[in-house]
């Protein structure tokens, strides 16, 4: 996790980049109040059907925690990073998410909600083998 906080265009959003440094993961737009999963911080790993955060339409206001979008959506964006001139700047690539997030809608993780805490977690427990066994 590398970046969590408030973007005046983005609203609330999550950064996420790959432990081989070659992938950014961007998830913007997050709800008003509580964007994020309960405890999630800078630093934290995460792997693929965590929840990390909650759907919202914030953004574009100087001003934090405003709703200034009309539908509630996720932004979501995958750069990619050979170099690090390609990080910030004019040699950025972005990729166009679309056919990914079809596929990945078509094969999500479940995920059930704690009536106690309020919060959503995935059903099943999978073991990625790239992330190191002294994360959660």
């Amino acid at each position: 996790m590398e970046a969590l906080g408030w973007n005046r265009y983005g609203g609330w959003r999550i950064g996420i980049r790959s432990f081989d440094k070659k992938r950014y993961y961007y998830y913007a737009h997050l709800r008003q109040n509580r964007p994020y999963a309960e405890g999630l911080k800078e630093g934290d790993f995460v792997t693929a059907g965590d929840v990390i955060g909650y759907m919202g339409h914030t953004g574009y206001s100087d001003k934090e925690n405003v709703n200034n979008i009309k539908a509630v959506h996720l932004h979501v964006g995958l750069q990619l990073i050979f170099d690090e001139s390609q990080k910030d700047g004019n040699n950025e690539i972005w990729v166009d998410f679309y056919q990914l997030a079809s596929f990945l809608s078509a094969n999500r993780c479940e995920v059930e909600r704690d009536d106690t805490t309020k919060e959503w977690d995935r059903k099943y427990i999978m073991k990625d083998p790239m992330v190191p066994k002294d994360t959660k």
